[in-house]
């Protein structure tokens, strides 16, 4: 089975609250406070194997800020894009979807996931190419977003698409071409938001299909935002409106 590391105490306490599968736990020697006391707890109360070690090895493992915990899992787990489709139509009114199309850096992905989770998105959906990897820099980034967002990868986002169409899904896109500002839009009913990578934007395939698209208003000569900034506050927007 393929394996991943990921780094940070924060990001292995989320790692065990769901459940994921956890090989092995690396503390760094000497690690004190009440954050590590709680890891420790929950390893021993989870029959995780765990084993304390110089700062040296940690950095073996990875040159990122690891926080004196790093722990080795198997891979994120994605979800079959149907099924994961209809069973939340089938148990939200007003679900919302994310489909990421060309996100390839792995701090916005993170960033987005997290993002994601805290705002109540139902699922996001990215392309098995082009896109950035469910690696531990993406666990780390999420703060444990990864792993409260169903996940689906798909050969074409096109076909997430389709099916959330047949299912009377609204298809929205953001956009910098797009002439309304997404504070001017409604965001009630089921709903699937499209966000395109920074310096190409949303795939012209993809642009065809839209219900619907805005963008984010600008000021002093700004014309965009990070990709993650303005999933945030999109994603939030809706969260509002829907509050």
């Amino acid at each position: 089975m393929e394996k991943e590391t990921i780094y940070g105490i924060h990001a292995v306490l989320e790692a065990i609250k769901s459940s994921q599968p956890i090989d092995k736990v690396w503390i760094q020697k000497g690690s004190k406070s009440k954050l590590f006391e709680l890891l420790l707890n929950k390893l021993r109360l989870n029959s995780i194997s765990f084993s304390f070690v110089p700062s040296e090895k940690l950095e073996r493992f990875s040159a990122k800020n690891h926080q004196g915990v790093v722990a080795r899992i198997a891979a994120i787990k994605t979800m079959e894009m149907v099924p994961l489709i209809n069973e939340i139509l089938q148990q939200k009114k007003n679900p919302l979807f994310v489909l990421l199309d060309g996100i390839t850096d792995v701090r916005n992905f993170g960033a987005i996931l997290r993002s994601a989770a805290a705002s109540g998105v139902d699922a996001v959906f990215i392309s098995s190419s082009g896109s950035a990897p469910l690696n531990g820099d993406v666990v780390k980034t999420s703060a444990g977003g990864a792993f409260k967002v169903p996940i689906s990868k798909v050969s074409h986002l096109k076909d997430v698409v389709f099916h959330l169409k047949a299912h009377n899904v609204k298809i929205f896109g953001i956009t910098e071409k797009a002439k309304e500002t997404v504070f001017k839009k409604n965001f009630e009913g089921p709903l699937a938001l499209i966000f395109g990578s920074e310096d190409l934007g949303i795939s012209k395939g993809l642009i065809k299909l839209l219900d619907d698209e805005a963008k984010l208003q600008m000021e002093n000569e700004i014309d965009s935002l990070n990709v993650s900034v303005t999933c945030g506050i999109l994603f939030f927007e809706i969260l509002r409106q829907r509050s």
